[in-house]
């Protein structure tokens, strides 16, 4: 693998010295309606346009320019509707196949493409097809093992982390050296040298691949450049690295994160991009207390002066924030509110008595929660004699409160549930529990501290696992 080094660097080098001025590229989309199409590149996750081509009469597009180019990543820009934002797929100008034709599915570029003229990009849309049927395998498997932590989702996970490298390594081999195989040498997949002494404890296995996976993520590439942001792989990759690959532990996503800002500082574009990026990806509230992510982002980057791109306005709006998600850390008591049920008597939080109380913020017209509560009514009944309650509270007010008991009278709901709204606003629970999404869910002991929250749907298996661990 390493000698493949050197005869990229070479291509490269020859590329410069040698170096073709534009390209020409026809395209033909199918299922793509809008009259336009955009050459250009890719910043991070944004789409670039340089220049637009119409649509001709043969249904084809024709992107074309004279302007010299490097060799390199570029972006086929689309839309899905004249006022909608850029989406793009990836493509390569390489010197020697710039004058190409190129037929897919605008719905999945990468699965069928009729490509003539460009070897490399063949071998391109070849590998993210590929990619792209492992990556999400990956996601589900990975998920689910930082979840759960078992043996079993850990065994699965590696046979799966295996597979993607050895796609990976098939690739490579079967593949002519260029800029495709260097592209997939640069985002390998680590995979810990075969040990063959007998482990007892699985989870000091699990310890010991992460600290190999840690130390070998980035070794075959540099992301303190520009192609970090120029190849999607990149980013992608580095988002698994700190999202998913890592254990569910907050601490342990704060130290990654500042290793990958500090390796990013050589690249200052990127560095504030992605710092940005990742500011934005942690204001959603998450199984895994990426809460505590923000705030740590906001703490030690925007409030001191390190997030460059970050406004007067942006920063204050973001320390608002972060005192609002620190109220409601885990371990941090839930704040001690009053709600009202049916015939508007007075409940207050903290007199609700059980082991486990299951607070739900939702709202009767939410598509989320309408599948959410039926699953929540199917796992109470095995658990209530455990110790739990659920406090179901609906976020409508004053003349649409009516609403809420309309809608839990469909739900075929228990009685002992406690159905709740606050119809003149008097406690403020949207702000003082930080609802932004629905449904939003709060799990409290039984001194009503918080031990789990989350917005959205939860999988089946994520809730029972949940409160299967916390009902023992």
């Amino acid at each position: 693998m390493k000698n493949c080094v050197p005869l990229f660097l070479a291509l490269l080098l020859a590329g410069a010295i040698h170096a073709e001025n534009g390209f020409e590229i026809t395209i033909k989309l199918e299922n793509y309606r809008y009259d336009t199409l955009w050459f250009g590149s890719s910043f991070g996750k944004r789409a670039v346009p340089d220049f637009a081509a119409a649509i001709q009469p043969d249904g084809t597009f024709l992107l074309k320019s004279d302007k010299p180019l490097d060799a390199g990543m570029y972006a086929i820009i689309y839309k899905r509707t004249p006022n909608a934002s850029f989406q793009f797929f990836q493509c390569w100008l390489v010197d020697g196949q710039r004058k190409f034709s190129l037929e897919t599915n605008i719905s999945m570029p990468y699965e069928r493409p009729v490509i003539v003229g460009s070897p490399e990009n063949v071998a391109l849309f070849s590998y993210l097809r590929q990619l792209n049927f492992q990556d999400k395998r990956m996601d589900e498997v990975v998920d689910k093992d930082r979840f759960l932590q078992t043996e079993e989702t850990f065994r699965i996970r590696v046979k799966v982390e295996e597979e993607l490298r050895q796609m990976q390594d098939d690739f490579i081999k079967n593949t002519p050296a260029g800029f495709t195989t260097r592209l997939v040498q640069q985002t390998l997949f680590p995979i810990p040298p075969k040990n063959t002494s007998k482990k007892t404890d699985w989870q000091q296995e699990v310890r010991e691949r992460w600290a190999y996976q840690r130390a070998h993520f980035f070794d075959n590439g540099d992301i303190g450049t520009p192609d970090f942001t120029r190849h999607l792989q990149w980013l992608d990759r580095t988002d698994f690295f700190l999202l998913s690959l890592s254990p569910a532990d907050p601490d342990t996503v704060k130290a990654l994160i500042d290793t990958v800002l500090n390796r990013l500082e050589a690249y200052p574009e990127g560095y504030d991009y992605y710092q940005k990026y990742l500011t934005n990806s942690f204001t959603k509230l998450s199984k895994f207390r990426n809460d505590e992510v923000y705030v740590h982002l906001v703490r030690n980057y925007l409030e001191t002066g390190k997030a460059k791109w970050a406004s007067p306005n942006d920063v204050g709006n973001a320390t608002y924030s972060a005192t609002q998600m620190e109220f409601l850390f885990v371990g941090k008591d839930a704040p001690p509110v009053t709600m009202f049920d049916r015939e508007n008597n007075a409940v207050k939080l903290y007199d609700i008595t059980a082991k486990l109380t299951l607070l739900l913020f939702y709202m009767p017209d939410c598509g989320h929660c309408k599948r959410e509560i039926p699953e929540i009514a199917k796992m109470y009944e095995t658990y209530k004699g455990k110790g739990l309650k659920v406090a179901a509270v609906c976020l409508k007010a004053g003349s649409e409160t009516p609403s809420c008991w309309e809608f839990t009278d469909g739900q075929n709901l228990t009685k002992d549930w406690y159905l709740l709204a606050d119809p003149k606003r008097q406690s403020n629970l949207v702000s003082m529990f930080n609802v932004k999404s629905y449904p939003r869910l709060f799990l409290l002991d039984a001194d009503k501290k918080i031990v789990y929250k989350q917005s959205g749907e939860m999988a089946d298996w994520q809730l029972e696992a949940v409160l299967s661990r916390l009902l023992k």
